[in-house]
């Protein structure tokens, strides 16, 4: 059954139901496991900002919006795939801005919907791997999210999960309790329009600026991962000290 496509806002505040989420949710993940979270003292609260994170479990967006929302003082749109647009998961989906994402290939009027959310302000969260990884390893990304990159020149964020794989992997039904899970999240950057290509106009110019970008984006997400989780991107420098770290919710 094909999913309705509403209307999508942009997020500049979030309301007391998601500030009460994001404390459930912070609780119940620190009972059933070890939550560490890593990040930059300050994270920009305002403007927009497209957030890249890594993808080996279903506990992951919750995962992020949980700890990243209350530290970004508003709410995550993530892109979110039409098969969770079910009625007993829609209302809740609508309440955090989610962006649905068409099966079967690229869906143009997504991407079209998270260039808004952007240009307006807010913040767009997905995984460019656009599924979940089998083997835990940070996979190939999908040439949409450097082209949205590029398209909205807008600050990235790069969040790598690791652990997550471990504690509820991908084929998993019952959860590993008492795994120790890290939120390791990097200093926003740009790629604006690097690298400069004379050619750029041309689609040989265009494909090698979106295999740039895309490598740009992977290999920084990939430096906050475990090194055995940086799949091929793993030549990426290990990631800067955090300025802030602890445990728990």
């Amino acid at each position: 059954m094909t999913a309705e496509r509403g209307p999508v806002r942009v997020l500049r505040s979030t309301s007391p139901f998601l500030r009460l989420a994001s404390l459930v949710l912070r609780g119940v993940f620190g009972s059933v496991a070890r939550i560490r979270y890593e990040g930059p003292a300050t994270l920009p609260r305002v403007g927009p900002l497209l957030l890249v994170a890594n993808h080996t479990s279903n506990i992951d967006p919750p995962l992020v919006a949980a700890w990243l929302q209350p530290r970004l003082g508003r709410p995550i749109q993530f892109l979110a795939k039409e098969q969770l647009f079910v009625p007993a998961l829609r209302p809740l989906l609508d309440h955090a801005g989610a962006i649905l994402v068409r099966a079967g290939g690229s869906d143009v009027q997504a991407y079209h919907d998270a260039l808004m959310v952007l240009r307006g302000g807010g913040i767009v969260g997905l995984f460019p791997e656009g599924t979940r990884s089998l083997d835990g390893r940070l996979g190939e990304a999908h040439p949409g999210v450097a082209l949205l990159a590029l398209r909205a020149g807008v600050p990235i964020l790069p969040v790598g999960i690791s652990g997550a794989q471990r504690f509820l992997p991908r084929e998993g039904r019952v959860p590993a309790f008492g795994s120790r899970i890290t939120i390791r999240v990097g200093e926003p950057f740009a790629i604006g329009d690097a690298p400069s290509d004379a050619g750029a106009t041309t689609a040989a110019g265009r494909r090698r600026r979106t295999e740039a970008a895309t490598t740009g984006i992977m290999t920084r997400l990939a430096a906050l991962l475990e090194p055995a989780q940086r799949g091929r991107w793993g030549a990426a420098p290990a990631a800067s000290r955090s300025a802030v770290a602890e445990w728990g919710p």
